[in-house]
């Protein structure tokens, strides 16, 4: 009896899989016939590659396999409700995904999926795969299957074209091999096209899917995918006729203008002119005395008719004169009707009376009393009622005079930049921007100032620690899902902002991702492509192209890429002006959008190198993005990744009409940072490397804007505690390399050393989640502190003046950042003993400090040093005087030399780690603070479960006038940040409410403005 029930429970179990399973035939064709056969690997057999073997059916691969409803129930990669699959072969590479299933998953290897419902449709045809259909009539077909021991209700079939629904489809369905095939009744236009397949019952079961196809049908075709938009004046139009005798055919343009072609093996091509607006073109050939013609396509050229606001400054008798009568329009006679509306930035240092709302063109104002930044906003109108925004600033300075911006001009905060890169994936173990958000606080009282942040838009794959760092975008235009939502970083900016730090954002202006749907689209319709220029197809040959890395085709020589980046990353076309066009309005929209206040453009050597066909410059990239973010944005800040201290590099800065206002020191970071101790102290060569090979051998002085970039790590090169194997014998390293001329970088964790005794592959080190409570800690932090907070409160580290003193010890590297009548001194002991070092401090001859006035022979003078807390007395006799100190092992000194006593004032450090935040019971809604607020106030509010949250903004009369949020949030705190100014409201009372589920949570706030 234990036997009979054993087997009618086995016989139960298996009627029961059988019930909520469908068969799927699944067909493949290889390329050649693999003489070990064909394996179907997938989710269903732990990917094994040998199985499954599929059955050899005359042509195609073949395999009957039982799959369960729902897909994968344990799938973490894939996709839900979904089968993942490949198929396998003896001697493939990369194994191959279906060539004729349209459902890929991008983010994990490219695998095929299939969605296994009751009934499960299957190679739906033709599709996005191979979407180019040479016919008016396709055939269109899927493979619809039932679940096992059920038939298909063929009544519930229904396919849709465009917007036509066709219904009544048993009849070209066949019950034996599960087959629908249907010819549409009429032909369809050449173009794209959207099919969607509906079958089964809702009580039943239901299931649709959608594919994409284009038809390029008829005698004569234009070929070029259609229709487009393009600031170009030129287009090429490709075209094919379907008689081998045919030798011309004409162009044809609005049905006025007519272009003889010639046509060779049944092709044409021709580069058309375009008018501004809409270009209708058709091809007419004849053939046999007929006249055939194409169908039409159409292309809108557009022209800018838009005005250029300018705000320019001037002395004038009351003091500044603000002038917007440098605006111009492109359209003849239309620059002298332009009027204009002037805004004032209300964070500007103090109030400035008589600009804000006025349309004057110039405009008088008294010299502020207040020193610093004045930023002012102008909208200038043509009389089309076309508008163009700009804003601009002059600074105060000190001593009361004013200094005028040019387009290299950069703002104090750069200046005075000491710069953080963050990388959300190793700054937390959530790995996401919210949970990033305290180390705001963190990087704050650490002294920093400008926050780089690694790439955040949607890749390719998903983020992760090692190689998934963010430069294989897909979307620009979208936080990736792992990171968060546009929202989360928003108010990630915002509230950096509140905290006086800046962000700027790592983007990719080299290249894309080889997913980017501009790249399908290529691979799709080849030169047809509307985005075929984007991309550069062929590899430059010019003697003069001299980039950092050698050119390779990918392997369907479709693109070119550089060799090194594998075929992911496939080279932007910056000389074509679509291409231009699209990027740098990406670049607008992070800074108009999400707040950001500058760039790292990873790669910028690519498209500078590539400029000009190879002969390099900065016309194509460098130039048209400065001009672009300067004109919304006057203190944006940009770093490019490309050498920035040889001869000739001068070119890439603002200073020389270049893009970029830093640039990096490869030199000082391969030569004198990287081998520093390889055979004792390099110190003549780090000092060698520190003023640029003395500006004469090797490189160039800077201009007063031109930053070299300066970093002992950061995310693509290894840990320098690894690299020197020790935490003490990078501090003297810091020291001088941080303090030196340029902007410092300091990559997260690099403060408490870590990486150090983390081995195996360098990303694993510098990618990988840190500790902030590493080893490394007590002695790294406060020295990174110090060197940050030094740089921020002294003058001296803002300038781009530094001269090496003698220490009178080949162990101690000392040199003076000087300044008139505040002078700094950095020594630095590189060596495991104590040290003293005696440095001579001359006015006269060839000075290494500096006085306005001279200084007193006799008088003391004090050098306070910040680093330890100390003041030594020094006397100068006939300009000169010796300064005596004692380093310990590893030791810096940094002094200021003053006619008075100095303190370096440092802030408690916010440390994060190990705060645990318990997770609300229930929801709330706090009072914003400030309160009142303007421009910007900060709403926090509580989660108790995961659920979709909604934070809006209502007037008075209950009008929404922003959401904050409306996203999935996690359990926990939560904030986010209305920057009241982006809605355009006026002062008043406004009410903001949470709402989630049947929670609805309402307060009031005050914007005064």
């Amino acid at each position: 009896m234990k036997n009979l029930a054993l087997l009618l429970l086995l016989v139960g179990i298996q009627f029961a899989y059988s019930q909520d399973s469908v068969d799927v035939v699944f067909s493949y064709t290889p390329p050649t016939f693999p003489p070990g056969g064909v394996f179907l690997p997938g989710e269903f057999n732990g990917w094994s590659s040998s199985a499954w073997p599929m059955q050899y059916a005359g042509g195609p691969w073949v395999l009957t396999a039982r799959l369960a409803v729902g897909g994968n129930p344990s799938s973490s990669a894939g996709v839900r409700g979904a089968w993942s699959y490949k198929f396998y072969y003896s001697g493939v590479g990369d194994w191959p995904n279906d060539p004729l299933n349209h459902h890929v998953n991008d983010a994990d290897h490219s695998n095929s999926f299939i969605y296994v419902k009751d009934p499960t449709i299957y190679h739906f045809l033709p599709n996005q795969r191979q979407p180019i259909v040479n016919t008016a009539l396709p055939v269109i077909s899927a493979y619809i299957y039932p679940k096992v021991g059920t038939s298909v209700d063929t009544a519930s079939f229904s396919l849709t074209i465009d917007t036509t629904t066709f219904t009544k489809l048993g009849g070209y369905y066949s019950v034996g091999s599960h087959h629908l095939v249907f010819t549409p009744p009429s032909a369809l236009s050449n173009g794209s096209h959207t099919v969607i397949l509906h079958a089964g019952t809702i009580a039943g079961g239901a299931n649709a899917d959608t594919v994409l196809f284009y038809i390029q049908s008829g005698f004569v075709q234009l070929l070029n995918q259609t229709p487009l938009t393009t600031w170009e004046s030129q287009w090429m139009l490709y075209g094919k006729v379907n008689d081998s005798t045919i030798t011309s055919a004409n162009v044809v343009r609005n049905s006025i203008d007519t272009f003889l072609v010639s046509v060779a093996a049944k092709s044409f091509t021709y580069s058309a002119s375009l008018v501004e607006g809409a270009n209708v073109f058709s091809v007419v050939t004849d053939s046999a005395g007929v006249s055939k013609v194409s169908a039409p396509i159409t292309i809108y050229r557009k022209v800018n008719h838009s005005p250029w606001a300018t705000i320019s400054f001037g002395d004038s008798s009351a003091g500044i004169l603000l002038s917007a009568l440098s605006s111009t329009d492109p359209d003849s006679g239309q620059s002298a009707s332009l009027t204009y509306f002037w805004s004032v930035d209300p964070a500007n240092p103090s109030a400035v009376a008589g600009v804000s709302g006025s349309t004057a063109g110039q405009i008088s104002i008294s010299k502020p009393s207040v020193s610093g930044e004045y930023y002012f906003g102008l909208i200038a109108t043509d009389p089309d009622g076309k508008k163009d925004t700009t804003r601009n600033y002059f600074t105060v300075n000190g001593d009361g005079t004013v200094s005028y911006p040019t387009l290299a001009s950069n703002p104090s905060w750069v200046n005075r930049g000491r710069m953080y890169l963050l990388f959300f994936k190793s700054a937390t173990t959530e790995g996401t921007i919210n949970a990033a958000l305290p180390r705001l606080d963190y990087i704050k009282s650490m002294g920093y100032n400008i926050i780089w942040i690694m790439p955040v838009m949607k890749n390719a794959f998903p983020m992760d620690n090692l190689y998934g760092t963010g430069y294989n975008i897909v979307d620009f235009y979208n936080v990736a899902p792992e990171y968060g939502t546009n929202e989360d970083f928003k108010n990630f900016v915002a509230r950096a902002h509140q905290l006086g730090l800046k962000v700027i954002q790592d983007i990719t202006p080299n290249h894309t991702s080889s997913m980017h749907p501009f790249v399908l689209d290529i691979r799709n319709f080849r030169k047809n492509s509307r985005y075929w220029n984007f991309y550069q197809h062929q590899v430059i040959t010019n003697p003069n192209y001299h980039p950092d890395l050698s050119e390779a085709y990918t392997d369907d020589s479709l693109f070119v890429r550089y060799y090194a980046f594998g075929d992911m990353l496939l080279n932007y076309n910056w000389s074509d002006l679509d291409a231009r066009k699209y990027m740098i309005d990406v670049y607008k929209w992070w800074v108009k959008e999400m707040g950001v206040d500058g760039f790292r453009f990873d790669v910028y050597w690519g498209p500078h190198s590539r400029a000009d066909g190879g002969n390099g410059g900065e016309n194509e990239m460098g130039q048209p993005v400065r001009t672009a973010l300067k004109h919304i944005k006057p203190d944006v800040f940009i770093l490019g990744e490309t050498d920035g201290t040889g001869i000739g590099t001068e070119v890439i800065y603002g200073d020389r009409s270049g893009g970029v206002d830093a640039g990096y020191d490869w030199n000082l970071f391969h030569n004198g940072i990287q081998n520093f101790y390889s055979s004792g102290p390099q110190t003549n060569t780090l000092n060698f490397y520190l003023l640029n090979g003395n500006s004469t051998t090797m490189g160039f002085e800077p201009g007063p804007n031109a930053y070299f970039m300066r970093f002992l790590e950061d995310q693509d090169e290894d840990r320098i505690a690894y690299v020197y194997g020790s935490f003490a014998k990078t501090m003297p390293v810091a020291t001088t390399v941080l303090t030196s001329v340029g902007i410092p970088l300091v990559y997260s964790g690099q403060e408490v050393g870590w990486g150090i005794d983390i081995t195996g592959a360098k990303e694993a080190r510098n990618r990988s989640v840190i500790d902030w409570n590493y080893d490394g800690k007590s002695s790294l932090q406060p020295h990174y502190q110090k060197i940050a907070q030094m740089r921020a409160q002294y003058s001296p580290f803002w300038t781009q003046q530094q001269v090496r003193v003698n220490t009178g010890n080949s162990s101690v590297l000392g040199y003076t950042r000087p300044l008139n009548d505040l002078n700094c001194i950095v020594l630095a002991n590189f060596d495991s003993n104590p040290h003293g070092a005696a440095v001579t401090l001359t006015t006269g001859g060839t000075p290494n400090v500096f006085f306005s006035h001279g200084v007193v022979n006799g008088r003391t003078y004090y050098a306070s040093d910040l680093y330890n807390d100390t003041v030594y007395n020094v006397a100068f006799d006939a300009g000169s005087a010796t300064l005596s100190i004692n380093l310990p092992a590893y030791g810096s000194a940094v002094l200021v030399l003053d006619e008075t006593t100095h303190t370096l004032l440092l802030p408690p450090i916010t440390d994060v780690k190990g705060i645990v935040q318990s997770v609300p019971r229930q929801f709330a809604l706090y009072q914003n603070y400030p309160n009142p607020f303007n421009p910007t106030t900060r709403i926090e509010f509580d989660v108790p479960t995961r659920s979709n949250v909604t934070l809006k903004v209502y007037d008075v009369l209950g009008r929404e006038v922003a959401t904050l949020v409306n996203s999935v949030q996690s359990p926990g705190h939560h904030f986010a940040v209305w920057d009241a100014p982006r809605n355009g409201v006026a002062s008043g009372v406004y009410f903001y409410q949470l709402t989630s589920e049947n929670v609805r949570i309402m307060r009031k706030m005050l914007l005064i403005r």
